[in-house]
């Protein structure tokens, strides 16, 4: 087994305001219309429907930090202990934050090169990690130990060089995997073999501009962000079409260049938005809820929002690119 690599967060007295559900000087995120303000004493509720963000805080790009440096900022994932995973794809390095005692340690790599990890997912007992360098999915135990080359995408959908944009997976084990060459989406079973191709490049219904987001919904269907063509688009559990959100002719359409996507155990959908700066809120129906970004406060708002992560405890964490920074954020409900 691996060795487990540990390091102090450098940032522990705000790691400390984040684990204790404290803001970090920071107003809470504007909400759209409909939602009610949130404020630093606004009650965390019970409720089911978001209504705002708090800021918590942010692991930035410092020399002292453990994880120093964060050259080329990706996907993130939660675990269902709290395990917080941030994929670096220009260093070829997974980094997962130890919610236990607040340290940061260092996944293995894969003998195999190049190595581009771009995002995580856990599958309940392991931890998944898209490779695009070697259109694979890696298999590592949550320390960080690496077990296996999981799945090779060239070999499941064969005569395609696909280039991987993200990872998704449901409860009962199905893959669903975004490929920006063929501008398609690979749905695969639970047994890990191809059940279906969806997609296709184009403009119209069913097709795709860069697909590069993926997240499974409570019942099994599955969302995909077309970044190009400004939208969502939504797919039933065997993978048929149901319809899209957004797009470049919807009227007051939110979306510039969605792509990383979450959800929360109520079902509603996180969408972290790079083209406009901002974090999107939607319900199970996928009915705008509020959008949030610039106007927050300067610590507080992301720039280049890549990935979004749903933690266990209602915690919201963003991978910003532009920032080369992770943020935190508690997610108001009522």
């Amino acid at each position: 087994m691996a060795t487990r690599r540990r390091f102090a967060v450098t940032l522990r007295g705000a790691a400390l305001l984040a684990a204790l559900g404290l803001g970090a000087g920071c107003g809470p995120a504007l909400r759209g219309p409909g939602a009610s303000l949130a404020t630093d004493d606004a009650p965390r509720g019970v409720g089911s429907r978001p209504v705002g963000l708090l800021f918590l805080t942010s692991y930035e790009n410092v020399p002292g930090a453990s994880y120093f440096p964060l050259e080329g900022l990706a996907g993130c994932a939660y675990g269902p202990d709290g395990t917080l995973l941030i994929c670096d794809e220009k260093r070829g390095r997974v980094h997962a934050l130890d919610p236990r005692d607040l340290t940061w340690y260092e996944f293995d790599e894969p003998a195999s090169r190049p190595y581009q990890p771009l995002d995580a997912v856990y599958d309940g007992l392991k931890v998944l990690v898209l490779d695009r360098a070697g259109a694979s999915v890696h298999r590592f135990e949550p320390g960080g130990a690496w077990l296996d080359e999981l799945v090779d995408l060239r070999r499941v959908d064969p005569g395609d060089e696909p280039l991987a944009t993200s990872l998704a997976i449901d409860r009962d084990g199905r893959l669903v995997i975004g490929d920006a060459v063929s501008q398609q989406v690979l749905l695969l079973d639970s047994f890990l073999a191809l059940h279906l191709r969806v997609g296709g490049p184009g403009t119209v219904s069913d097709q795709f501009r860069d697909p590069s987001g993926v997240a499974f919904l409570a019942d099994g269907s599955f969302v995909v962000a077309d970044r190009g063509n400004r939208r969502l688009c939504r797919y039933g559990r065997s993978g048929f079409f149901e319809g899209t959100v957004g797009g470049d002719f919807a009227v007051d359409n939110p979306f510039v260049a969605p792509q990383g996507l979450d959800t929360d155990r109520h079902g509603n959908l996180f969408v972290a938005d790079p083209g406009s700066g901002r974090i999107h809120v939607l319900d199970h129906r996928l009915r705008l809820l509020f959008s949030t970004g610039p106007e927050m406060s300067l610590q507080a708002a992301p720039s280049v929002p890549l990935d979004v992560a749903v933690g266990p405890d209602g915690t919201l964490a963003v991978t910003d690119r532009a920032r080369t920074a992770i943020l935190t954020y508690r997610i108001l409900y009522e």
